[in-house]
């Protein structure tokens, strides 16, 4: 029974160290609007490499904060930080 629960651990983490599903899954609408308006600025590798990061870091009401802060033009050095590697990819 013991080795059962570990080995089901270790998948679990295997799966997270790997790139598993983000922790923070956001509704598919949320995600395609923001590729989308993502994408008049890049193409969609990188859009979809930022939402991920973002997705793996904060929750949806974190993210939605976030929105409103850069809707009143206020760009949150935090996510530019989350998101800077994904250019160029």
């Amino acid at each position: 029974m013991r080795r059962g629960w570990w080995c089901a651990g270790l998948a679990l983490l295997a799966m997270w160290s790997c790139g598993g599903g983000p922790p923070n899954p956001y509704p598919a609408e949320i995600v395609e609007n923001f590729v989308a308006s993502c994408r008049t600025h890049a193409d969609e590798k990188n859009c979809r490499c930022a939402i991920d990061r973002i997705e793996r870091r904060w929750s949806l009401d974190e993210f939605k904060a976030f929105e409103a802060r850069m809707a009143a033009g206020d760009v949150p050095k935090e996510m530019v930080d989350t998101v800077a590697d994904c250019r160029g990819r």
